[in-house]
């Protein structure tokens, strides 16, 4: 039975741990989608903010306005909108995935532990040493006297 019960435990920690590395695969290429997602935002917001300076200049223009003094200090400050909107559009997304991969880590780590709880479980219930029916040795020879008996004092017996 000792073969059966290892076998049992790498298994349940096997597909435990392969769970867990494949969601944080999942995660990871999620992160991905959301770094395409951020690079395609920013673009988007760069055209829209060359738009908008090229209708303000031809504004200007049409209306007979050289391109200097508040016309141009108007189209200078709308492409430093522009920048200053496409770093905040960065520097969002760039949180975001951040913490995305640093929860799906957390969580690799936790999954994994639990995986190896779970196996240590299926080798114990294979084994016969399951939910909590361990028997304990009285070490001491006091539990049967109505003495003391702390758990420091008590070794665990092998089942029968």
């Amino acid at each position: 039975m000792g073969v059966g019960a290892v076998v049992a435990a790498v298994v349940v920690g096997t597909l435990g741990t392969a769970s867990a590395v494949g969601k944080y695969n999942q995660e990871k290429s999620a992160a991905r989608w959301k770094a395409k997602e951020g690079q395609q935002a920013m673009e988007n917001r760069k055209k829209e903010i060359l738009q908008l300076a090229a209708k303000q200049k031809m504004a200007y223009l049409d209306a007979g306005l050289d391109l200097e003094g508040t016309p141009q200090s108007t189209i200078q400050e709308t492409y430093q909108i522009g920048v200053e909107d496409v770093k905040a559009i960065s520097d969002s997304y760039n949180q975001q995935i951040t913490n995305q991969i640093r929860i799906a880590r957390a969580e690799l780590v936790g999954n994994i532990a639990s995986a190896g709880v779970a196996a240590a479980n299926t080798y114990m219930s294979v084994k016969g040493m399951g939910g909590g029916n361990l028997p304990v040795k009285d070490v001491t020879g006091t539990a049967g006297s109505g003495g003391n008996v702390a758990f420091t004092n008590a070794s665990y017996t092998k089942p029968a």
